[in-house]
């Protein structure tokens, strides 16, 4: 095995590790568990710091050493690019999550400060304003 294989069997596994800590974060999410939520979001810093080291050192391997790869790490290669698009799309799945939840908060809070439900809107600078009802707050603080 080459070393540059290595590097890639090592990627691979890192890239997988980092798709399984993006499940777990989707899952925390539709459960909306917060110690979840928060374990999950470490081990995906964590899995990804990794792959990223990895990715560097696959990188200076490359630079170092140019040529055509062989068959077995064109094919590692191959997973990589497959691994990396499911992590892409999990990520934006995730991100499309959250900000669904986002929305849902801040329309409650919303409602709570006797505002509307409604999203806030952006005003001329481009800064967001919320939508105010003259309502009086359900709660005070």
């Amino acid at each position: 095995m080459t070393t540059l294989q290595a590097l890639l069997d090592q990627e691979v596994d890192a890239l997988r590790a980092v798709l399984a800590t993006l499940r777990d974060e989707l899952a925390a999410l539709q459960e909306r568990a917060p110690d979840a939520l928060l374990a999950a979001s470490n081990a995906k810093a964590e899995a990804v710091a990794r792959a990223a080291r990895l990715e560097q050192q696959r990188r200076d391997y490359l630079e170092a050493n140019p040529g055509r790869p062989a068959a077995p790490e064109s094919r590692l290669l191959n997973e990589l690019k497959k691994l990396a698009a499911e992590c892409r799309q999990q990520n934006d799945a995730n991100g499309l999550l959250i900000r669904g939840q986002r929305r849902r908060v801040e329309g409650s809070l919303n409602v709570l400060r006797g505002g509307s439900a409604a999203p806030d809107t952006y005003g001329r600078d481009g800064e967001t304003r919320p939508v105010r009802g003259p309502k009086t707050p359900l709660a005070s603080y």
